[in-house]
């Protein structure tokens, strides 16, 4: 086996699995840092007894008042860029908006495209409406197509990843968390899962605040 191979083989989970955004576009700059386990399930038998787990930061950048773009480090080992377009009217209660995207992962030994269906409940638009509102709950889900490509002569190649998520942001998205499990049809290239059914939660947190306090945390635990 290669070195990008076992590189592959070791950060199973580096493609961007959590989504932990809604339909509704970033009214100012927005960060999330999203922790992403794959777990052993005896269901699925979806990692043959082993569990991955993959931390990406993504921040993204208005851009207008129905669009945003998002910059999201993957795993420590790549980058996706993205542009969320909303497709339903401002004002309406569900928001639908699709994001396609694209970057680099597993260092680069890989091209990422994808392209992701978001539905989400209402919220406030603009950032000092959203402060005014304050803290709520809002259900987002959709559906979620990811490929990757090779660059190299070593990188194996793979077939699509497919699958639906859903989630729950409790906040707002400059101090909040939203709990998200996605549902994914994801061959394994290199055998490290007998199955190809994965179930993927993910836990998000949202703004800096929040963020720099539980960094804070890890590093007194440490």
């Amino acid at each position: 086996m290669t070195i990008l191979s076992l590189v592959a083989a070791g950060l199973s989970a580096c493609i961007p699995y959590a989504v932990g955004t809604t339909a509704t576009p970033a009214a100012e700059r927005e960060t999330t840092l999203s922790a992403t386990a794959m777990p052993s399930i005896a269901l699925f038998d979806s990692t043959g007894g082993r569990s991955w787990l993959s931390v990406d930061a993504e921040t993204r950048f208005p851009i207008d008042a129905r669009s945003d773009a998002g910059f999201r480090v993957v795993g420590g080992s790549g980058v996706v860029v993205n542009y969320k377009r909303l497709l339903t009217d401002s004002a309406a209660r569900m928001r639908v908006a699709v994001m396609p995207g694209f970057g680099f992962v597993n260092f680069a030994s890989h091209a990422h495209f994808e392209a992701t269906l978001l539905v989400s409940g209402y919220e406030p638009m603009g950032a000092a409406t959203r402060v005014e509102h304050g803290s709520q709950f809002v259900p987002y889900g959709g559906l979620r197509v990811m490929q990757v490509a090779p660059l190299s002569p070593d990188a194996v190649h793979d077939t699509p990843t497919a699958g639906g998520f859903l989630g729950l942001r409790i906040g707002s998205p400059e101090f909040g968390i939203s709990p998200e499990v996605g549902v994914f049809y994801d061959h394994s290239a290199l055998g490290v899962r007998k199955g190809n059914m994965v179930v993927v939660p993910s836990l998000n947190f949202h703004g800096d605040e929040l963020i720099r306090i539980l960094r804070q945390g890890l590093r007194g635990a440490h």
